[in-house]
């Protein structure tokens, strides 16, 4: 037996739901924090906060983290182009780019992959590209990482936000393991989980000779608590629903244990609450002529 119901138990099931829980996360998670932190450093090393920069974001969301780096980190910013294919993200963007920013900018709607071309933009290569926890829901995270470094300046850098290895992609994989692919896969999933820094770094370092590469590593919380006590709450398995994208209640016993196991054990215990930690990295790149 899989372990799962023979209905598609993927949860959330849209792009919008899981692109809402997503953003969710800095309520419960220190993940924001960390991620400040690190851009702060990034920003900081690179001169960004002195000189203002030309900036490509990938999978730009509402431009939360955009409006974060420039209101609270010191970014500065001549010009940027958001590339976010959410539709309904994109209004939202609109409004914090030309409205709460006042930037000269340009949102594309387009799908970032290695045929991606820009469209009206003010320049051709930028001196920082951002991706900032979206290659998860690339095809080819690999190749449209080294697509976008042709639209890095010389000398430019690219930030990478991903998760570390750790039990997050772990049960995720536990579950793909043990699952029908027909029914549950990297494939049917909108976000590939088992995607790790690690593995990102490791396919760059092998397919680009000319990369410099560094990584800037930090530990995360996220609150579990009412999931490792088995309290009863709607937020019970929040977390965890979206960590594996299929509802935990619907899994077998045996997964479900298995699972649980997996979480309790990669809990830390901060002022009385269990606390899932992972490793947030920020991948540096730069690309040689």
């Amino acid at each position: 037996s899989s372990g799962i119901n023979a209905e598609w138990p993927l949860r959330p099931g849209t792009e919008e739901e899981y692109a809402r829980v997503f953003s969710n996360f800095k309520d419960i998670s220190t993940e924001y924090d960390v991620m400040s932190r690190i851009a702060s450093t990034f920003i900081t090393e690179n001169k960004f906060n002195e000189n203002p920069v030309k900036m490509l974001s990938v999978g730009a969301g509402r431009g939360n983290f955009e409006l974060k780096m420039v209101r609270e980190l010191g970014l500065k910013i001549e010009y940027i182009y958001a590339v976010e294919p959410n539709a309904k993200h994109v209004s939202e963007l609109h409004s914090v780019m030309g409205g709460d920013l006042g930037l000269e900018y340009k949102v594309s709607s387009s799908f970032f992959d290695t045929e991606f071309q820009l469209e009206d933009s003010k320049c051709d290569m930028f001196d920082f590209i951002l991706f900032s926890h979206s290659l998860y829901g690339f095809d080819d995270s690999r190749g449209s990482v080294l697509h976008a470094s042709k639209f890095l300046k010389p000398g430019g850098k690219m930030l990478i936000f991903n998760q570390g290895e750790g039990a997050t992609a772990a049960i995720f994989n536990y579950l793909v393991d043990r699952s029908d692919p027909e029914i549950f896969s990297p494939d049917k999933c909108i976000g590939d989980h088992s995607l790790t820094a690690e593995k990102i770094i490791s396919q760059l370092e092998e397919d680009s000779s000319n990369l410099t590469i560094s990584a800037m590593r930090e530990r995360c919380h996220e609150d579990v608590d009412d999931f490792v006590r088995r309290v009863d709450t709607p937020q019970t398995n929040y977390k965890i629903d979206f960590s594996l994208q299929a509802e935990y209640e619907r899994l077998s016993k045996e997964m479900q244990n298995h699972i649980y196991k997996m979480v309790a054990e990669n809990c830390d215990v901060i002022e009385g609450r269990f606390q899932w930690r992972h490793w947030t990295i920020g991948i540096v790149a730069s690309f040689e002529v």
